[in-house]
């Protein structure tokens, strides 16, 4: 069951972490850079996610039908970290490409509250930096 539960994981979280890619690639589709960085980082999340299928074990608990973790390797907190990461810096990229987009003003602190509450930014803008 601990070997289903971690092909599990590592199905869902990389396939996660390509949808947020994908939205990198349709907002940087020029910038070639970023969307290499991102290409990278997503490497990084599915080799993180594959650490779990290795580093866990599990074991029955006597003769009942339940188990529990026995064993968890300290390397597998990649699976955790590295999607981390890479989400936090998925959803800063975007938040500021929408406030760089849509915000004009060159006051620094007129430009932290469009990018942190979406003052001064379009309603569209305003609305995709909420959703994200």
């Amino acid at each position: 069951m601990e070997k289903v539960v971690n092909g599990l994981y590592l199905l869902a979280v990389p396939v996660t972490s390509l949808l947020f890619f994908l939205r990198i690639v349709a907002v940087y589709n020029r910038n070639k850079v970023v969307v290499g960085f991102f290409a990278i980082m997503w490497l990084a999340v599915l080799a993180g996610c594959l650490t779990v299928t290795q580093g866990g074990t599990g074991a029955s608990i006597g003769p009942t039908n339940y188990c529990l973790i026995t064993k968890v390797e300290e390397y597998t907190s990649a699976a955790v970290i590295i999607p981390l990461v890479n989400d936090s810096l998925i959803f800063l990229a975007i938040s500021y490409r929408i406030t760089v987009n849509g915000y004009f003003d060159n006051d620094r602190r007129s430009t932290f509250r469009a990018l942190f509450c979406g003052v001064g930014l379009p309603s569209m803008s305003r609305e995709i930096l909420r959703g994200g």
